[in-house]
């Protein structure tokens, strides 16, 4: 079985003034490759964060057990 590592997510400003990123809670690093964050909040229902994140490219999503793209 695979061990499955997690780590705690926050929503911060990479500088003060700027746009709301998903940042790594332990390092207060940004996470790579975002293109866009947005809240919602709708009159019914839950309140949701959606993430965009390059698919491609040095800082892109790939899946887990993939090689890391060469630089």
């Amino acid at each position: 079985m695979t061990d499955i590592k997690t780590r705690k997510l926050v929503i911060g400003r990479a500088h003060p003034g700027s746009r709301l990123v998903l940042c790594d809670e332990e390092t207060g690093h940004p996470l790579e490759g975002q293109t866009d964050l947005k809240l919602e909040s709708p009159d019914s229902g839950w309140p949701k964060v959606t993430v965009t994140f390059d698919m491609w490219g040095t800082h892109g999503v790939r899946f887990m057990g993939e090689a890391e793209p060469e630089q």
